[in-house]
């Protein structure tokens, strides 16, 4: 597991970097700003989806038959100031 402390400005930045032994993803925005975020650099206010302030994304793997789970990295941005946004990361051990 990792944990880090990410802080979103109004240019592309970058929450996690792509990670093929990801298993599980959290991305908790404890800012007053809203945060857009997708999965590249190219990441805008317009093109971005939405995690208001105090929301919680979660992504994790399920178990199901495809064992496949999202390993790209993740952007975000803001329109205005900057947000705190923390980042835990679970990785598959062997």
């Amino acid at each position: 597991m990792a944990t880090s402390a990410v802080s979103v400005t109004t240019a592309a930045t970058a929450l996690v970097a792509e990670n093929f032994e990801r298993i599980a993803l959290v991305i908790d925005n404890q800012s007053a700003q809203t945060v857009y975020w997708g999965d590249a650099s190219t990441i805008t206010t317009a093109s971005g989806a939405t995690l208001e302030p105090g929301e919680r994304l979660v992504l994790a793997f399920d178990g199901g038959a495809y064992q496949y789970f999202f390993s790209s990295g993740l952007w975000g941005i803001v329109t205005a100031g900057t947000a705190d946004v923390r980042v835990v990361e679970f990785v598959r051990t062997r």
